[in-house]
């Protein structure tokens, strides 16, 4: 075990969960559709009976959290601006944090009924293709540098300064880019989800000597961690999903790869992953994880073997 490993209580599947009380968390048929990832087939047995304890624990903490700024606005006796909760969702590329983030924020509306609860993806803060195409930045895109990290920690502190209505710019994976003058609108949250690969990094600003990292306006942290066997199989199967809906619009990213065959576009899609991802996933996502305060270790199927939990 590492010095890392030790700040963490580790629990079996079967022993995480006797934690929760999992009859307030059935889901129906319009919930899944709510769920439905564009980019993939969601499946019910994605909603892994692990996250209902984990969302019990999530739950204690935002009551305690708006417990506090409760009691500081009373002692301020003053208005106070709503300061929102933020959960952060890492891990790699295709480790399945958009399914889970939808998950989660299915959940936590089951379980804190009343409360505002919006998802955000840090995929928007990708800068066009347009820059980094000028900037040679295209095989990067995903590493630390193809990000408008001003933007993003410029976002980052309007939500934690408790500013009303905020916006935040919307990506296409269709398109692979930013999606021109559409901006998505986010108006007095009590949590806020982000997910993204880079949720857990440190950043220096431009012109700055600060380093930031996302997770100091974190309130809470989870990294979805998997073996790089089923990550990359898990990459090949989206990747192939998406030329397959590309088929018969040209205006789709992944039109261009519909007319290979099957080999071929897993040949293009494993070699993606060795340059691209995997380099990234190495470099800069991996070393986050142990930031993180919950680690959910998944299998093949994307069931939760293994959870750990940071120790308090």
């Amino acid at each position: 075990m590492s010095r890392l490993e030790e700040n963490f209580t580790k629990f079996r599947y079967q022993d995480w969960l006797p934690l929760s009380n999992e009859d307030i968390y059935q889901l129906n048929e319009k919930d899944f559709q709510l769920i439905n990832d564009p980019q993939e087939k969601f499946k019910e047995d994605f909603v892994d009976k692990s996250y209902h304890s984990m969302v019990d624990l999530l739950s204690i903490n935002i009551r305690n959290y708006n417990r506090l700024n409760r009691k500081i606005k009373d002692i301020k006796k003053s208005e106070q601006k709503k300061y929102p909760f933020i959960i952060g969702v890492a891990g790699s590329v295709a480790s399945g944090k958009s399914t889970f983030s939808r998950i989660l924020e299915l959940l936590l509306k089951k379980s804190l009924k009343g409360l505002n609860i919006k998802l955000l993806t840090t995929d928007g803060f990708l800068y066009p293709n347009s820059v980094l195409e000028e900037n040679n930045l295209m095989e990067k895109k995903g590493f630390p540098e193809s990000y408008d990290t001003d933007s993003f920690y410029k976002f980052l502190s309007s939500v934690k300064a408790g500013v009303s209505k905020i916006y935040a710019p919307i990506y296409s994976h269709n398109l692979y880019d930013i999606i021109p003058d559409e901006k998505l609108e986010i108006i007095d949250p009590d949590v806020l989800i982000i997910e993204g690969i880079n949720v857990l990094q440190s950043v220096k600003l431009k012109d700055r000597k600060i380093i930031l990292e996302a997770r100091d306006f974190v309130n809470f942290s989870i990294y979805l961690d998997a073996d790089e066997r089923y990550l990359r199989q898990w990459y090949i199967d989206r990747f192939l999903s998406l030329r397959l809906a590309a088929l018969n619009n040209k205006e789709d990213f992944f039109n261009r790869f519909s007319s290979t065959d099957i080999d071929q576009a897993k040949e293009i899609a494993n070699s993606i992953w060795e340059k691209i991802n995997l380099k990234n996933l190495n470099e800069n996502i991996l070393p986050t994880k142990y930031k993180a305060n919950l680690i959910l270790k998944k299998n093949i199927n994307h069931k939760t073997n293994e959870i750990w939990l940071r120790n308090i």
